[in-house]
């Protein structure tokens, strides 16, 4: 076996195409009753990582010439710079034979160079070969959430008539937040820091108005859609919560949540329900060709966990994250 590293800038098509074989033949063995992915999201994830994973490298294994597993490694580049955000695929048919390790192995002078003293992975099954690999290694559970799926054509959309609460209206935006809300929405936007966490080290970015402009422009920058819906408390004319969904470009029928939050003085009105029922209005009006959003939330959050029920979301699985320090991988 060999390693060696892999970007899909420099790939052949005969080496993107082996790599769709690998993501494929993985999805059907560990997420077997997932919408299969297409060529096109997966190269496309391949390019367009999801933000909170920062820059990432990728080193391939292959076997007599085959590619038979990788290894992404993620650096976020805010906070959380001392994580490295691993993600290990091995071909089903060349499991048991070290290949994981290997990859981990070639990988980890990087991280060390990047001064990466901690190692995570996130959305492990339990019960299948990644969760058991890392188990192996020594990671320790340290985050448990539930992935919710809501399937646009077979959802009731009278779930999505949800008047606005007394005192409250929504705004919404692609793109680009209005000057008029920036500053609130930067603060509404620090509460999702109040999330259950358990023993999980990864950090929720501190949002400041500056730091919402240059996310907001490295989403242009790699053509991820991102929609938001927030919830304006009329006497103050603040935003005071917020929901947000982001299409990618390689998977333009799928929508991705990420966060959504309310102020901790304004709880207890129905906020979050309000205004994830209003994005999935504006989202079947303006994009109908949208077949399915998915969600994480922490598996004790039962709160949101409700709201997402409400609206329409069933369970999918649970998921763990893992973590463990760099200089304790037994490799």
């Amino acid at each position: 076996m060999t390693t060696s590293p892999f970007t899909a800038d420099d790939a052949t098509e005969d080496e993107l195409a082996d790599y769709y074989g690998l993501v494929l033949a993985d999805a059907r063995a560990e997420r077997p009753d997932d919408p299969e992915p297409t060529y096109d999201s997966v190269i496309g994830r391949l390019r367009t990582p999801f933000t909170a994973l920062g820059r990432c490298v990728h080193t391939a294994a292959y076997v007599d010439g085959t590619l038979v597993g990788l290894i992404s490694a993620g650096l976020p580049e805010d906070e959380n710079v001392e994580q490295a955000i691993l993600d290990v695929k091995v071909h089903p048919e060349h499991r048991r034979r070290g290949i994981g390790t290997a990859l981990l192995g070639a990988v980890l002078p990087t991280l060390v160079s990047a001064r990466r003293t901690l190692v995570a992975g996130w959305g492990l099954i339990d019960g299948k070969s990644g969760a058991g690999w890392a188990d192996h290694l020594g990671f320790r559970v340290v985050y448990r959430q539930v992935l919710q799926r809501l399937e646009v054509a077979t959802t009731d959309r009278e779930l999505w008539h949800v008047p606005p609460p007394p005192g409250y209206r929504a705004v919404r935006w692609v793109g680009t937040a209005p000057a008029a809300l920036l500053e609130s929405y930067a603060q509404a936007r620090s509460a999702i820091h109040d999330m259950p966490s358990a023993d999980w080290s990864y950090r929720p970015p501190s949002w400041t108005p500056e730091r919402i402009r240059r996310a907001e422009a490295d989403l242009r920058d790699r053509s991820v859609e991102q929609r938001v819906v927030a919830a304006v408390h009329e006497e103050s004319g603040a935003a005071v919560g917020l929901t947000e969904l982001e299409f990618y470009p390689h998977r333009p029928e799928f929508g991705y949540q990420q966060e959504t939050a309310v102020l901790a003085a304004h709880r207890g009105h129905g906020l979050g329900r309000f205004i994830k029922a209003h994005m999935m209005n504006w989202v079947v009006e303006e994009r109908p060709g949208t077949t399915h959003v998915w969600t994480t939330t922490a598996d004790d959050n039962e709160h949101m966990r409700r709201v997402n029920k409400q609206i329409g979301y069933t369970t999918v699985r649970v998921t763990i994250n893992v973590e463990l320090e760099t200089d304790a991988l037994r490799i």
